[in-house]
């Protein structure tokens, strides 16, 4: 996945790395590289590991710092709903990469409740209980008491200025998109919107409108076509969404597609030749229905992975603000084409 910023820096080594080349279990390095390895690792061992480390680049990450000031091991990542299965792929991926280097993770659920989730997560940093924090998809409020802890934050998918971020390219994104459709015949442009106080929902609409305008498709949004991700309340906003009588959505979300997807099958228009729908996210899901799901791929390993290692390697080596950004490809399959009707 495109990467405007090397992560060489931050996936240079890891704990498994050493592990492999040195012979010996994860355990034994993280003991090693937090020195707590006294009576546990044999001399020897201990000296092979720290040679194979210092061999590979390894940098000491944030456990060996977090466990020799006795502060937390634990990381906090704040994600807008849990049970969304984007932030699914995420949590498993990011506690992946903490567990690699001897770190673990503990969940906040935003909710778009600033108040609340921006209090949960200072309370943990100011109290030792958590060592730095992963956000997704929010931005600070301006009296937010987390500026104060800045130094030991990565923000995910919106930038939060002269702070650590890793942006996902949206921007390009939605131009894609509106260039497929264009392209496809598409004149006009609806727009699901997914109904949650969060900047990166819209960060989206507001790209997808520019590259509307650049490229000269007419962008409709209304604020009946907005939904949460539940099934009731996404069904009833895509029957609103049917009724204009839009010939092309894009959807916030792929959950969001979904439900527009089987509210178009159950009033018998044809996708793509009635209505084109693309998604966003690339869930598994989206290849489950027919036709497949058209959509702009949120690369979760990826993300969740780079995010991880930019904590940890900036939290350790006292790494300056810095700002990344990760590519999110269109993935065209067939819920998209050519509309039935000219000017649509």
């Amino acid at each position: 996945m495109p990467i405007s910023r090397s992560t060489a820096s931050y996936s240079a080594a890891t704990a498994t790395d050493i592990a492999r080349e040195a012979g010996v279990s994860q355990s034994a390095v993280s003991l090693v590289m937090s020195g707590k390895e006294a009576g546990r690792v044999a001399a020897r061992t201990a000296t092979r590991i720290r040679s194979v480390a210092q061999r590979l680049g390894y940098q000491p990450n944030a456990a060996a710092r977090a466990l020799r000031s006795g502060r937390s091991s634990l990381l906090g990542l704040a994600v807008l709903d849990a049970s969304h299965p984007f932030y699914g792929l995420v949590l498993s991926a990011a506690d992946d990469a903490a567990r690699h280097s001897g770190l673990s993770l503990s969940m906040i659920q935003t909710r778009g409740d600033e108040e609340f989730w921006e209090q949960r997560l200072a309370d943990g940093l100011s109290s030792g209980y958590l060592a730095g924090g992963i956000i997704f998809g929010e931005r600070l409020s301006t009296a937010s008491p987390l500026r104060a802890l800045a130094d030991r934050l990565v923000f995910v998918e919106v930038p939060e200025p002269g702070l650590r971020s890793i942006v996902l390219d949206t921007e390009t994104a939605m131009a894609s998109v509106v260039t497929h459709l264009a392209g496809l015949g598409h004149r006009e442009i609806g727009y699901f919107a997914a109904d949650y106080p969060s900047a990166v929902f819209a960060r989206r609409v507001k790209h997808c409108a520019e590259a509307a305008h650049q490229q000269h498709v007419r962008f409709r949004v209304e604020p009946s076509w907005r939904a949460t991700f539940d099934v009731e309340t996404a069904t009833a906003a895509a029957r609103q969404l049917l009724d204009s009588g839009v010939g092309a959505v894009m959807c916030d979300d792929d959950l969001l597609a979904l439900a527009l997807h089987r509210c178009a099958a159950e009033q018998g228009r044809r996708v793509p030749g009635d209505l084109s729908i693309v998604g966003f996210g690339d869930l598994d899901m989206a290849r489950l229905v027919h036709p497949q799901l058209t959509t702009v791929r949120l690369p979760a390993d990826e993300i969740a992975r780079v995010a991880v290692q930019v904590l940890i390697s900036s939290s350790a080596l006292h790494v300056p603000p810095i700002g990344l950004t990760i590519g999110t490809p269109l993935v065209v399959r067939g819920s998209t084409g050519p509309p039935t009707r000219l000017g649509r």
